[in-house]
């Protein structure tokens, strides 16, 4: 979680004012280039209060033609399905067995749904935690206890018992599936950058390194790859309480290069606190939220010209 909903002095609340009129679109590597707020994709409020049992909805897919989400730290360790028309919880998938410390992802492939354990907002947790859940298990309608198979792991690269007293650079919020391998990116609190660590899809305790680092500019809460042809990668984060996303088109999975690189900044939802993302696959795409200033929702956004 975020120090979003944590009060502000007035000096502060004079800085973000202006940085409310700075709306901007801007490549990785290149300065940032304005736009007006004409030339910005916009999102669109889809379904605008969520149950409030998912206020603290982190982590969002699309999957049976519904979309599932989780609750962060301290919630139950369920999952839950969405009714897309009033917002209302419709299935709820208790984990057997499993604990939500700080549950801030879903992924998944095409036999598994992920939900990830993850969150480390202040670096002290040394070993992160994955619940690998079967799609067979999931009923198509009504609630269900399941059983997951885990997978654990440690960052290679954290210094052992840091003791982290700010925020650390070893938070994560954001992953997807792709080929037997999940894909983490950090949350980073130090210096706003991304960190992309890969980790086996198969059950077992695993050190990771990082693989490659990204000029994310911001704190990256979500990631989701589009489906069938996994040709686009999309992050969404938030910087001084400014919603964005980064698309990206063409990533090597053997370089970790892409071909182009793409940031929105949503200006108009200043202090919109983004969590989850996820991309169907006709490319429309959700962006949830959980309960800040604004109330626990679901916004979509269609790119059309501005991604291909």
């Amino acid at each position: 979680m975020s120090a979003v909903k944590n009060k502000r002095s007035f000096s502060w609340l004079l800085i973000v004012a202006l940085v409310i009129f700075l709306p901007g679109c801007k490549y990785a590597g290149k300065p940032a280039n304005k736009s007006t707020p004409g030339n910005t994709p916009g999102l669109v409020i889809h379904t605008e209060y969520l149950d409030e049992i998912v206020l603290e909805n982190s982590g969002l897919i699309w999957y049976r033609d519904k979309l599932w989400t989780i609750n962060d730290s301290g919630g139950d360790p369920v999952l839950f399905s969405i009714d897309m028309r009033t917002g209302k919880c419709i299935q709820a998938i208790y984990i057997e067995g499993a604990s939500n410390r700080d549950w801030e992802e879903l992924a998944q492939d095409e036999d598994f749904i992920y939900i990830f354990d993850i969150g480390n907002n202040y670096g002290r947790r040394e070993e992160l935690t994955i619940y690998k859940v079967s799609k067979d298990s999931i009923p198509h309608a009504g609630n269900a206890r399941i059983h997951p198979e885990i997978i654990r792991y440690r960052y290679g690269d954290r210094e052992q018992n840091a003791g982290y007293f700010t925020r650390s650079p070893y938070d994560c919020e954001a992953a997807f599936a792709m080929n037997d391998s999940l894909y983490l990116f950090t949350k980073d609190w130090e210096n706003q950058q991304t960190d992309l660590y890969i980790i086996s899809a198969s059950p077992g305790t695993y050190t990771l390194w990082p693989a490659a680092t990204f000029e994310a500019d911001g704190l990256v809460t979500g990631a989701d790859i589009s489906p069938g042809d996994s040709s686009l990668i999309m992050l969404v984060g938030y910087k001084d309480y400014v919603p964005f996303i980064w698309v990206i088109q063409g990533f090597d999975f053997s370089n970790y290069s892409m071909e182009s690189t793409k940031r929105i900044d949503f200006t108009e939802k200043y202090d919109l606190q983004t969590e989850g993302i996820a991309i169907r696959a006709d490319e429309k795409i959700y962006i949830s939220c959980e309960m800040s200033s604004w109330p626990a929702s679901v916004y979509t956004l269609n790119l059309g010209d501005h991604v291909r």
